[in-house]
């Protein structure tokens, strides 16, 4: 009867040490377990058995007790001395029916088995294939241990990584929004002396058109701020979007001045083709600018002193307007215009500056408008060429927005209280908000604040959050506690979670730095309470 050996992989062979002193008793169990197609190491001495299992491990150690020099008990005693071999199955092989000498003394030394010669081959196969099976499962189950371990080890340091990660995030969050609060925050009052002198009616005509532009550059300046803020609001898909209808040329002559001198100081060959005939869209003001100021910036940055700057429109057949930006620039590789509309993407100009986040952010507002973007270059030092595309709208679809209220308005009179830290911006809004016909009572921190509340009828809280003795929110709770108020929060803090903590402690509105006057002014006659009306101021 011929027995064969049955293992999970029996590809995978086991190592199995066979010592005896004699050739031909070592071809014999070669022979014996040949069916189970394993490795068999065959020995001649105790000590050579005791070499050999310094390099490997052996599934089963076939050993023979008579032999010359060191005999099997001897060589069983130091292979268990050995840390590695501690739980080795060791079979004794012995010519010698002793039965309470050998038998007794061979197991005592950790031995699995003890045969008498001459050995049956089936039995011994059958012995030999149940360590086989053993070993190959242990080390399986070892395997599987060291897979575990090494997946749960892989898993902490993920988590760590993740956990360092969010930190990592949560203090560039910080520290961008604490950088965008200390940059907003001189510009409020600059935004609100421009408006209060826009609206004097003495002011000379060319005067206006300076205030204008200090207004632009002012509030594009603020939306330069925002773009460190933008890209992470971009990646959560947060960016918020005030649509009107406006005309797309007025929005680029804006941009283009603003662009103007820097052009005029490289000497740029200017060409402007401003032929499309449906310029109406739908979009946010602020941010169409946006777009328009990054394309026509990028093709002035990349373009040497002297070059060409080309500027169009038209619009197609499917109530789209386009427009074209085109320079005669460094131009843009084949392998980088794939990628050209990534963050921070510079096209190997690095040394040109900036930070590579404009036509990211101008790609994604550009579908957040319901248009779409692309970039043409002929390659290196052949220019470049920006194409982007709005739907059109009819100028009736909204509503035109105004800085001033028409005339023939009854304004409501309303009593607020002004809470900011900021000198500058205190004086500058109160001034403008009682020009505007409101009784103002300004405050400088949440000490006074709640004095004057205390001495003071008011209608509406106007307050900074962030204060030198405390923060608005905790004013408005105060205050709120005693009666209901109306709270407008100004903050240079204009992430998510800072709008959402404002809401939370019961502002109905959040501005963020620097404030439009226009839009407080507008706030401030919407809110839900009862108050005598006044003529416009």
């Amino acid at each position: 009867m011929s027995f064969h050996h049955s293992s999970n992989n029996p590809r995978e062979k086991v190592s199995i040490l066979i010592v005896d002193d004699r050739s031909d008793k070592l071809l014999a169990y070669e022979v014996m377990l040949a069916d189970l197609n394993q490795n068999i190491v065959c020995v001649r001495s105790g000590k050579e058995a005791l070499r050999r299992l310094l390099k490997e491990d052996f599934a089963a150690i076939l050993l023979d007790v008579n032999m010359p020099g060191m005999d099997g008990f001897e060589t069983a005693a130091l292979i268990r001395q050995r840390q590695r071999c501690e739980t080795t199955p060791i079979i004794f092989v012995s010519a010698i029916n002793d039965t309470v000498n050998h038998i007794s003394r061979g197991y005592s030394l950790g031995a699995v088995d003890y045969i008498l010669t001459p050995v049956v081959p089936d039995i011994l196969r059958a012995k030999i294939a149940v360590f086989v099976d053993l070993f190959k499962k242990t080390e399986q189950i070892k395997r599987q241990a060291e897979e575990r371990e090494s997946l749960i080890r892989e898993q902490a340091v993920a988590e760590h990584a993740r956990v360092e990660a969010e930190r990592a995030s949560e203090a560039k969050d910080r520290f961008l929004a604490m950088l965008s609060h200390e940059l907003r925050t001189p510009l409020t009052p600059v935004l609100a002396s421009v408006s209060m002198l826009e609206r004097e009616q003495d002011v000379p005509e060319m005067m206006h058109e300076s205030l204008q532009l200090i207004r632009r550059n002012v509030e594009l300046e603020a939306r330069l701020i925002d773009d460190l803020l933008d890209l992470t609001r971009i990646s959560q898909g947060k960016v918020q979007l005030s649509f009107e209808i406006v005309d797309a040329h007025t929005l680029l002559r804006n941009a283009l001045e603003i662009c103007q001198s820097e052009i005029e100081q490289k000497k740029l060959e200017l060409r402007t083709e401003l032929g499309a005939t449906e310029v109406h869209l739908q979009a946010d003001p602020a941010r169409l600018q946006q777009i328009f100021w990054n394309l026509i910036k990028n093709a002035v940055k990349f373009t040497p002193r002297g070059g060409k700057l080309g500027i169009r429109t038209s619009n197609n057949g499917g109530g789209e307007f386009r427009l074209e930006v085109e320079d005669s620039g460094c131009g843009i590789d084949d392998e980088v215009l794939p990628r050209i509309f990534h963050a921070f993407e510079q096209a190997g100009r690095s040394q040109l500056g900036g930070l590579g986040l404009g036509l990211a952010i101008s790609k994604a507002l550009v579908e957040a408008h319901h248009g779409s973007i692309n970039a043409e270059s002929q390659g290196r030092d052949q220019g470049a060429k920006f194409s982007a595309m709005f739907p059109t709208c009819q100028t009736n679809t909204l509503p035109q927005s105004t800085d001033a209220p028409p005339s023939t308005l009854k304004r409501k009179s309303v009593r607020l209280l002004l809470v900011e830290d900021h000198e500058d911006t205190n004086r500058s809004l109160t001034r403008m908000l009682q020009r505007r016909g409101y009784e103002v009572h300004p405050a400088c921190d949440v000490r006074s604040a709640l004095d004057i509340a205390m001495s003071k009828q008011f209608d509406v809280l106007v307050s900074d959050i962030g204060l030198p003795d405390g923060n608005g929110l905790d004013l408005l709770k105060a205050l709120r506690a005693k009666r209901e108020v109306f709270g407008i929060a100004l903050s240079g803090y204009g992430m998510e979670d800072d709008i959402r903590r404002s809401g939370e402690a019961g502002f109905s509105h959040h501005l963020v730095k620097p404030v439009d006057i226009n839009k407080l002014d507008s706030i401030i006659q919407g809110a839900p309470f009862p108050v005598a009306t006044a003529p416009v101021v």
